[in-house]
């Protein structure tokens, strides 16, 4: 017996569904609520302009190793926009011979407060250690 591809998605996706519903999490908005209160406020400066204002500020970054660096934010570039999507990127300088591996790090800025932000080394080694993040997200 030959089943067709159409056939096969179809049935898998109809007894995933039926699988899903068996399993269903009581009531998820108290801890959807409590994730966003936490990530909202943050969230929602995350934006362009807001880092367009504190360009040439410093910015406190916490390492896994509980060391203290601080970074300036030497460059704010837009990457374009339309109706629904925002993008842009952010480039930090950081002091010659400091050097932070591409990863996830806590940032720390009186104006933002705490957040968290992926960054990676770019730029020459042997002159200021320069850092890049790209943002690319829905406009809501």
């Amino acid at each position: 017996m030959s089943i067709s591809r159409r056939h096969f998605l179809l049935f898998s996706g109809t007894a995933l569904v039926s699988a899903g519903t068996a399993f269903s999490i009581p009531n998820p908005r108290p801890l959807a609520k409590t994730l966003r209160t936490q990530t909202d406020a943050t969230h929602n400066q995350m934006h362009y302009t807001t880092f367009e204002t504190l360009k040439d500020k410093t910015f406190q970054v916490l390492t896994d190793q509980g060391e203290r660096l601080y970074l300036q934010l030497d460059q704010v570039k837009d990457q374009g926009q339309s109706n629904f999507l925002e993008q842009f990127s952010l480039t930090f300088r950081g002091r010659k011979g400091q050097s932070l591996d591409q990863g996830t790090y806590q940032f720390e800025h009186r104006q933002l407060g705490q957040f968290s932000l992926f960054i990676v080394p770019s730029g020459q080694p042997n002159q200021s250690a320069y850092y890049q993040a790209t943002f690319s997200h829905l406009i809501s």
